[in-house]
Order: C-alpha cells, then structure tokens, then sequence
C-alpha cells in the first residue's frame, strides 16, 4: 500500500498520514469481524 501511496504524487508527509490511516482502518476492521468467531475468554 505505501509503494502505491508513493508512486502518486504526494509529498513525504501525506502518505505517512494516508498510510497510517489506511492501517488503522484495516486494524479496526479486523477486530470487528473476527469478534463473532472467538469466545468471551479470548477478549
């Protein structure tokens, strides 16, 4: 994902943000949808 953040354009500092961004959108979804699948113990 950063490669292709990288290969737009934009400067340094905007595809730290874009990146991090993206990453934390993703972290978030992963723990959403995986909370279905595990037990009481495991949170």
């Amino acid at each position: 994902m950063r490669t292709f953040l990288e290969n737009s354009g934009y400067s340094d500092a905007d595809v730290d943000k874009m990146y991090h961004a993206w990453f934390k959108s993703v972290t978030l979804q992963v723990s959403i949808w995986s909370y279905p699948y595990t037990t009481d113990d495991d949170w």
